[in-house]
């Protein structure tokens, strides 16, 4: 049997989000036959999970285009060089890579949320990775904004926030993006503002726009006191953060793992790897649209 013909079968896999895609392996006759099953899948799921994906980078960036427009990384020496949409995310030293970049994703973000036009899908394929840790996390915002009380829902849909891509409290931890980042590098990625809450411009669903960790680049509320608006960020990324939110994904041999920036976070753990295990993964990131506030 050809299983690159078969209808996908999705398997839930954490409570409010994430599906395994069962019996597909991508080729491009199964993205001519599926692609509309395997979006569908994506935007009901949030997060979709495919296993054993032995392909090229040609291969990869086609299924790529599935969730829309490639944007190559800002950092061009994080690119791939035969295939510039695919981003190479290392935990090893590369030539003429800040030793920084070897943990870039390590904390809670949504990808380009600091740009004005956020991405809209990120694709991972992981090419190397250990036998044991480089796990991802996933926390569902849209199910976590659900949940809140109509009255704090209301408050917040009211809400902006500053992001920046460079901005730390810390400019001296090790994370801080500041330090990787060229001074051209640093014009291209100004400060913007976003609606705390926004709607998914696909689905309708709302979700909260917002991530508290060191790389996530949020300044503060905007007309908020500095230190007001990141207790209300950390109150609400602890809340996101819930148990019930919070899916770990254990990362085997060519796992496709795709997501939706729009109404999820992620989290590498990729910093908590000792030098000696390899993680090394192609990473595709779509481009958005304006946040539509809620």
């Amino acid at each position: 049997m050809d299983v690159s013909r078969q209808f996908p079968t999705v398997q839930r896999l954490a409570p409010t989000f994430v599906g395994e895609l069962q019996d597909l392996l991508i080729s491009e006759a199964s993205i001519v036959e599926h692609r509309d099953a395997i979006h569908r899948a994506y935007l009901d799921h949030k997060v979709i999970v495919l296993r054993n994906q032995t392909i090229a980078p040609a291969a990869f960036a086609a299924f790529g285009a599935i969730f829309g427009e490639a944007e190559p990384h800002h950092v061009i020496s994080m690119r791939h060089p035969q295939q510039p949409e695919l981003t190479i995310l290392s935990n090893q030293d590369e030539v003429g890579r800040n030793p920084q970049m070897k943990t870039f994703g390590a904390g809670w973000h949504s990808d380009y949320s600091y740009k004005a036009v956020p991405a809209a899908a990120t694709i991972l394929l992981g090419t190397e990775v250990p036998n044991e840790g480089g796990d991802t996390l996933f926390a569902d915002t849209a199910a976590a904004f659900a949940d809140l009380a109509e009255s704090r829902k209301a408050e917040l849909r009211k809400l902006r926030v500053r992001h920046e891509y460079r901005w730390s409290p810390d400019r001296s931890h090790p994370g801080a993006r500041w330090n990787a980042l060229t001074e051209s590098e640093q014009r291209a990625t100004p400060e913007v503002i976003h609606p705390l809450v926004r709607r998914h411009p696909e689905t309708g669903a709302e979700s909260l726009f917002i991530a508290p960790s060191l790389i996530s680049g949020l300044k503060g509320i905007e007309g908020m006191e500095e230190q007001e608006g990141l207790e209300l960020i950390e109150e609400l990324g602890a809340h996101i953060l819930s148990p019930k939110y919070v899916y770990r994904h254990v990362w085997k041999p060519f796992d496709v793992v795709v997501w939706d920036n729009r109404c999820t976070n992620h989290c590498a753990t990729t910093d908590e790897l000792p030098g000696t295990a390899v993680r090394r993964m192609f990473r595709i990131t779509t481009k958005g649209t304006v946040p539509v506030p809620a």
